[in-house]
């Protein structure tokens, strides 16, 4: 979807653009009606000289030609008039040989007209009708407008580049103005990219009012989603809790010298029993690894030596050590838990099947790309496929309930990532290699 400030800046600069052009409009307008009109009302007063000036005779109308401006005796002038009664014509000098065709005019009326002249000029043209001596006529006088539109056509060129040149600076400043009006959104737009990186928990207030409900509502369902997962796993943890009781009950039975006369029953308690409390254990273990508040940024070479010295407590009657070649500052903007799930069953995968020494190594890539190694017997080519099916142990010797991969993949899925398994050059055993793309 195109972006809120493209379209308040399209949309505003539409509208800039039609009132420039409406202004343009009516200015050229109204000043081609003004010179008009100026135009006109001098045709008028001429009109009412000539008709001062006016004689009967029996030919028909005449005018003195000492009376007359010079303009109407040189012919093709632009400066044009007629005088027309029911009998006779009086045309100027400067028609020459042309008329001006107009209709008749009764007295008290007048017409003001565009037409072409005798030398293909655009005319304004002033018809009125008059009555003197008691005769009945229609004057007409008309003026060539070539230099009054060569006129405006060079003040509209000059407008124009007037207007454009106003537009333009009212363009770059209506951008400018867009751009300050959306710095509250973008510092918005920051708070959420933060949220998401794990950097801050909540949205500030101080945003505009239109998006403050939109930021209230945020934080609120972000508080509610916080407590709802600290809920869902203090009720984990709770459950676990209260299911070890019953089990050391079960335990404690099974143990009953009754109970252990007869092998079968004995087998038949005790081995669902452990089942259980292995299951147990291990969502315990995964609570005190993966601690804290949901949403906050990984930091690798903060939370994965936590994580270790955890690991190598757990382990410690095997002799298994860890290592860990972190770069230093590396940070992946995924959810803490997520991660710390996913390092925690690839370390604990890794040190069960382990001689004694496990290496983890991280590279200063773009997103999250590690490879977690072990020294154990490495599992052949043609079973790693089976490897992330859930509940599946290809040895069973080992403990566990073939969870912990299954666990793996389904994080990995999640990110978009991708998991391989191969041979590690380095210590012989296994390889599991993790590729976390960014998050966009």
């Amino acid at each position: 979807m195109i972006s809120l400030k493209t379209r308040l800046t399209l949309s505003l600069s539409l509208a800039l653009v039609i009132l420039l052009g409406l202004q343009y409009y009516l200015v050229t307008s109204a000043i081609r009606s003004t010179a008009e009109d100026y135009v006109a009302s001098r045709l008028e007063h001429d009109a009412e000289t000539l008709l001062a000036d006016l004689t009967w005779t029996e030919q028909g109308p005449q005018l003195p030609e000492r009376t007359l401006d010079p303009v109407y005796l040189r012919p093709f002038s632009g400066h044009y008039f007629s005088i027309q009664t029911s009998r006779a014509r009086l045309p100027s000098r400067s028609l020459w040989d042309t008329d001006l065709p107009v209709e008749p005019v009764a007295p008290g009326e007048s017409r003001l007209l565009h037409k072409e002249g005798p030398a293909g000029q655009p005319l304004l043209v002033y018809s009125a009708g008059f009555r003197k001596g008691g005769r009945s006529l229609t004057l007409t006088v008309a003026e060539d407008l070539s230099s009054l539109n060569a006129d405006l056509r060079a003040f509209q060129w000059r407008y124009t580049l007037v207007s454009v040149g106003i537009a333009a600076a009212l363009l770059a400043l209506q951008w400018v103005l867009v751009a300050l009006g959306m710095r509250p959104l973008r510092r918005l737009q920051g708070e959420l990219r933060a949220m998401e990186a794990g950097e801050r928990q909540r949205l500030s207030r101080q945003v505009p009012a239109e998006v403050r409900p939109l930021a209230t509502e945020i934080n609120r369902l972000v508080e509610v989603m916080r407590n709802r997962l600290e809920r869902s796993r203090n009720a984990v943890g709770n459950l676990a809790h209260a299911l070890k009781t019953p089990l050391t009950r079960l335990t404690q039975l099974g143990d009953d010298p009754k109970v252990r006369s007869d092998p079968d029953l004995h087998e038949h308690l005790l081995e669902p029993s452990r089942t259980i409390g292995e299951l147990i254990d291990r969502e315990l273990k995964r609570a005190r690894l993966a601690g804290g508040s949901p949403g906050q940024r990984f930091v690798a070479d903060r939370e994965i030596p936590r994580l270790i010295r955890a690991l190598e407590g757990i382990h410690a009657e095997r002799g298994v050590t860890i290592e860990a070649r972190i770069p230093p500052g590396k940070s992946y903007h995924g959810d803490r838990e997520d991660l710390l799930e996913l390092f925690g069953n690839l370390l604990d995968n890794a040190c069960k099947w382990a001689q004694s020494r496990v290496v983890l190594q991280v590279k200063e890539e773009p997103g999250l790309h590690f490879t977690v190694a072990d020294d154990g017997p490495g599992i052949p080519e043609e079973a790693r496929p089976r490897l992330t099916e859930r509940g599946v142990r290809l040895d069973e010797s080992t403990t566990g309930h073939g969870l912990g991969l299954a666990i793996v993949q389904d994080i990995v899925t999640a990110y978009d990532g991708t998991l391989a398994f191969t041979a590690s050059e380095e210590l012989g055993g296994l390889a599991i290699r993790v590729t976390l793309p960014p998050l966009s």
